[in-house]
């Protein structure tokens, strides 16, 4: 023992004090003899002692002390429940290294410790909160179900649910104290892949740092662990392991650097990224933010868009002041007045992807006030730009600690959409994919998130095309994490990718639907997607499927939960197999969407239309116009203004909307039901009623509904004439009856197999059957100041080309404008060339003026230059070889 200066000097003070109290106590002792008593002999003299003197102590020499015994301080026991593995290895490495106090004491793990660890719920934990865990129910990313209440979780967890219970051994024991004992049938060391719950009819917990895209996160009681404003007190599968015993205070300092991270679910890294469809605030959506308030179209999804900590919107339309509200079917030039931010302010947007193929409507003038507007507003852009090489750059952001790179390219028409060395535009994705692949690279290396947005082939059904598929999954190949189509007008499948698959987590979203866009002519156009992808630590770790319907042509409402059902079924049914490309024609027709109000059509389209081949080939022979065709508008249209008098044009004469329908045999124009509708000239009514037996109209009996057949008077050049209204809410004429043009015979309805009240109107020539049908377009009367542009695309042997697209060019003095894509007549034996004209593809109802068509086909473009005259039609003819 080392005993310090000090202390050896108040040790020989306290010795030589107690001698000298020893020696005083003897003397005492010596002096107390009885005194003497009377009658006694006085004492004898006394015997004097003298005392022995007490030698001095030497200096040199150090007593040795008495040890004083300290009681070596009791063990500090402690009880574990199952922890997570890191965790356990954490403290067995503690114990092993350094298994004291600071106050000495030794820690112990045993049994029965006086200082207990367990696992709480979060929202019940009482003692002091040491660590938390937060669990996720998860289930195969192509699930419909969103969630389940904490009573059905707890019947699943008994093996009482629908689906197998599924777990990691470690799990279950974790979990156990808590809820007991899991039955679970599938008790494995690993956690399961999303496959693997599929394939076993099993959902299962997976701690939040293990989700990835390839599962869907369940809601519990509505509550989701995804959420980036999770009150964590409130949601069921969040776990505390609290602390209780004597020694709490002094423990949970100790294992303070043990249980690292304290979570596994890190409010501070987490990011949601909202990413939405197609914006095009005009047209019918302008119209009604017009009449409604430039906010009316957010009013609805505003909340939870704007909740998101980066939200995204894909618009389309240039923001151009004092634009003019122009609602007709015909019109694709879009722009959007400036105060129409106002409704993309309202959802929170912070970032607007450009890569629309209408940023150029109002030409390059147009395009540079429109990105001045959002250069004017402090709003970031990306995919446009003053130039190719500022159309094509990345924007960089952060959130959270979470970083991200966005990227949008237009692969699609026209060009006078992209993009030059010195004018502005989108990035033209195949003049500079080169560049594009190689950014995305580089950028991968040095954010946690690529986000790549491809305006592509648009399309009208939920499956992507083959060449779809190969592009973006060569995107993602790149690196992009996220990549998404914005050029889809209905909603189309996912594909999600799992983290330990070899490119690592990520998803590809092939197209989203439409955002804020008027498309209610269909129930599929009226459906849409918003996808929000959670980022978690620099990790894509989620991509939820929300879901709206389009109201009133503006304004988004989210799909009930039978729609929602049917839109996810649709898609799911959709997705393309990971490892192979979708064959050039769809071998399979995906389950057709469930939904309330309007029914999807009961014929689906034949798979062989779903996708053009990737080599067009000619039909059948085709007639040629006569010598000196003049025109025969013989026919007065259905309705007077303020009706609308125009024919879709999604849905025209020989086309298929893109595979979705069966040819179209008439020309649909839209109303609200209950319109007058008109007799189209002098005629007998040859049927009035149901499209029923023995009068079937139609493709087959209810195909039309309420109808009427009228046999004009007059014939073409001795041949019968006929003319068809279908779908129509009532009749008001008869069998037999005779009608005079304009006179009233019912009203707009969407009876027989319609989707939205509508009147279909279509002309039959020779016979009076379905199979008998000519392009009513060249028999209605146009609308004054328009003409009608017909044509024909045949080979030269006379075969006709189906559907081919053609671009139409508005030409004015310093620009031209897409108006219309039009497409060729798709091979069916039931529809007919015109008398006069042979076309195979007509755009009617044309403003009068100089008109530009464009073909591409077979690696070749062509061009003819067309002045459409007021009332007229006229006529371009392309001939392209095999």
């Amino acid at each position: 023992m080392i005993v310090s200066e000090s202390l050896l000097i108040q040790f020989r003070r306290g010795v030589s004090a107690l001698l000298l109290v020893l020696m005083v106590l003897l003397a005492s002792c010596n002096q107390s003899s009885p005194a003497p008593t009377a009658g006694t002999s006085p004492p004898s003299t006394p015997t004097v002692i003298q005392p022995t003197p007490t030698p001095s102590p030497d200096p040199t020499v150090v007593p040795t002390p008495t040890a004083t015994l300290i009681p070596t301080p009791s063990p500090l026991t402690l009880t574990a429940p199952v922890l997570p593995l890191a965790w356990q290895q954490a403290l067995q490495d503690k114990l092993a290294a350094s298994p004291r106090l600071d106050d000495g004491r030794s820690v112990s793990l045993t049994e029965a410790g006086s200082n207990q660890l367990q696992w709480q719920p979060l929202a019940k934990a009482s003692d002091p909160v040491l660590a938390q865990r937060f669990y996720a129910l998860v289930a195969p990313f192509a699930t419909v179900r969103d969630g389940i209440s904490w009573g059905e979780f707890q019947d699943w967890w008994q093996g009482k649910g629908e689906q197998d219970v599924w777990l990691t051994t470690a799990d279950g024991a974790l979990l156990a104290p808590l809820w007991g004992e899991a039955v679970a049938r599938h008790l494995t060391d690993l956690s399961p892949t999303a496959a693997q719950l599929a394939a076993s009819h099993s959902w299962t917990l997976l701690p939040f740092d293990q989700l990835d895209p390839s599962y869907k996160v369940l809601q519990i009681d509505g509550i989701s662990v995804l959420d980036n404003h999770l009150q964590p007190d409130r949601y069921p599968l969040a776990l505390a392991l609290t602390i209780r015993g004597p020694d709490q205070q002094v423990l949970s300092a100790w294992l303070a650097p043990v249980l690292q991270p304290a979570s596994n679910r890190d409010a501070t890294r987490l990011t949601q990224l909202i990413m939405t469809g197609v914006t095009a605030m005009s047209r019918g959506t302008a119209a009604k933010m017009e009449e409604k308030g430039y906010v009316y179209p957010a009013l609805v999804i505003s909340d939870t868009l704007a909740a998101a900590d980066i939200t995204h919107v894909s618009n389309e339309a240039p923001f151009i002041d004092g634009c003019k509200v122009n609602n007709t079917y015909m019109n694709l030039v879009l722009c959007s007045d400036l105060p129409y931010w106002q409704a993309l302010e309202a959802i929170g947007t912070d970032i607007v992807g450009l890569s629309g193929n209408h940023v150029n409507d109002f030409g390059r003038k147009g395009a540079r006030e429109s990105l001045q507007f959002y250069k004017n507003h402090g709003i970031p852009i990306y995919g446009s730009g003053l130039n190719e090489e500022e159309a094509c750059a990345p924007l960089l952001w952060e959130d959270h600690g979470n970083t991200f790179a966005f990227i949008a390219a237009l692969a699609w028409w026209p060009e006078t959409a992209w993009a030059t060395a010195d004018q502005p535009g989108a990035c033209n994705y195949y003049d500079n994919i080169d560049t594009i692949m190689d950014s995305i690279h580089e950028l991968s290396q040095q954010v946690d998130i690529v986000a790549v947005e491809l305006q592509f082939a648009e399309t009208y059904h939920p499956w992507p095309t083959r060449d779809q598929v190969q592009e973006f999954r060569a995107l993602r190949q790149a690196g992009a994490d996220i990549v998404t189509g914005v050029q889809s007008h209905v909603p189309q499948a996912m594909e999600p990718y799992a983290a330990a698959e070899p490119l690592g987590a990520g998803v590809i979203v092939y197209g989203l639907g439409n955002l804020f866009f008027d498309q209610m002519q269909d129930w599929e156009t009226r459906t849409a997607l918003i996808a929000r992808h959670t980022i978690d630590d620099g990790r894509l770790i989620s991509t939820e499927i929300l879901t709206t319907v389009l109201e009133d042509f503006a304004q988004p409402r989210w799909a009930t939960a039978k729609e929602r059902a049917g839109i996810l079924r649709s898609i799911f049914a959709a997705a393309p197999a990971k490892d192979e490309l979708p064959p050039p024609e769809p071998t399979a027709t995906p389950v057709p969407p469930v939904a309330t109000g309007p029914a999807a059509p009961e014929l689906t389209p034949s798979p062989a239309l779903a996708t053009p081949t990737p080599i067009p080939q000619p039909g059948p022979a085709w007639p040629s116009p006569v010598s000196e065709p003049s025109d025969h508008y013989w026919l007065m249209r259905p309705v007077l203004p303020p009706a609308n008098a125009f024919a879709a044009p999604s849905y025209a004469f020989g086309n298929t909307q893109n595979g979705r329908y069966r040819v179209h045999h008439g020309a649909d124009i839209a109303n609200p039901a209950g319109t007058l509708l008109l007799a189209p000239a002098s005629a007998l009514i040859s049927h009035a009623g149901l499209d029923q037996p023995p009068h079937v109209l139609g493709a087959y009996p209810d195909f039309f509904g309420n109808a009427i057949l009228f046999q004009l008077d007059r014939d073409w050049q001795g041949r019968p004439l006929y003319v068809l209204y279908g779908h129509m809410r009532s009749v008001s004429v008869n069998s037999g009856q005779h009608v005079e043009a304009g006179q009233t015979v019912g009203q707009v309805g969407m009876s027989g197999i319609a989707i939205g009240p509508h009147v279909h109107v279509e002309v039959r020539l020779d016979e009076s059957d379905y199979e008998h049908s000519y392009n009513a377009e060249l028999w209605m009367t146009p609308l004054p100041g328009r003409g009608t542009l017909a044509g024909q695309v045949v080979t030269p042997d006379g075969r006709a080309w189906p559907d081919i697209n053609l671009l139409v060019y508005r030409l004015e003095a310093e620009d031209r404008r897409l108006v219309q894509v039009v497409t060729t007549y798709a091979d069916d034996p039931g529809l007919h060339a015109d008398p006069v004209w042979a076309e195979n593809f007509v755009m009617a109802n044309v403003p009068a003026g100089q008109y530009q068509v464009v073909l591409r086909l077979r690696q070749q473009t062509f061009t003819q230059d067309v002045t459409v005259q007021e009332g007229q039609t006229s006529y371009a003819r392309f001939v392209v070889a095999p």
